[in-house]
């Protein structure tokens, strides 16, 4: 059975993955997660490069939100790197940028460019089809994060690995249609109702997604 690696986005952390973790855990699937440390871009790919070779399996790797930048970046030298999943993330080519035209996510950036997301934005834009008190509690734990850390693709590890790109239809912080714009460079598209944060909101359907990828025996 292959290891899944699970990456966070902007402003999150490890955190978010707890239910996804537990579903796997419990199923005997070898689940990490990594905590992005936010000093920058290219530390962030360094964090889930360590931890990619610390798995002696073969790896999914999966990335949501800024953490498609990061497993992009991240993959490319890895030979047990087995597929790259993209759930609702930012899937560019290397030097490329993206503008987040209609999104819900409102920020406040110091003299630093240090962003955090204005408390009245986070539930709209991340957790809007999240339970009230799990999304209350959600939007507390988030944290700062260097803006130009998620403003250009690095790295383009997804010529060259078995890529899916997972559309979370409702979303409100990484408009659907950017989304399918940016899947078109997916090896396969999958597409979920839900919005951008299925970790909370549908826990159990990014859970049995990936037991199915960890138990199959193709690439």
């Amino acid at each position: 059975m292959k290891s899944i690696l699970l990456i966070h986005g902007a402003w999150h952390g490890s955190w978010c993955w707890d239910f996804v973790e537990k579903g796997l855990l419990n199923e005997g699937v070898d689940t990490h997660s990594v905590n992005l440390p936010f000093t920058g871009v290219n530390d962030d790919i360094a964090s889930v490069s360590s931890a990619i070779d610390a798995i002696d399996n073969q790896v999914i790797l999966l990335g949501h939100s800024y953490g498609g930048i990061v497993i992009s970046g991240a993959a490319g030298a890895k030979q047990n790197v087995d597929q790259l999943i993209y759930l609702s993330a930012i899937l560019l080519e290397d030097g490329e940028s993206m503008q987040l035209d209609g999104s819900k996510i409102q920020i406040d950036v110091d003299e630093n460019l240090i962003s955090e997301v204005k408390k009245s934005a986070a539930i709209p834009a991340f957790y809007a089809d999240v339970e009230p008190n799990l999304a209350e509690a959600s939007k507390e734990l988030l944290r700062p994060f260097p803006i130009a850390a998620g403003s250009k693709g690095i790295g383009e590890a997804w010529r060259e690995k078995h890529s899916t790109y997972i559309v979370c239809r409702e979303d409100e912080a990484i408009p659907p249609d950017l989304q399918y714009a940016m899947a078109k460079k997916a090896d396969k598209v999958v597409e979920w109702e839900c919005g951008h944060s299925p970790f909370l909101s549908k826990p159990e359907l990014v859970t049995d997604f990936l037991l199915d990828l960890a138990s199959s025996t193709g690439g």
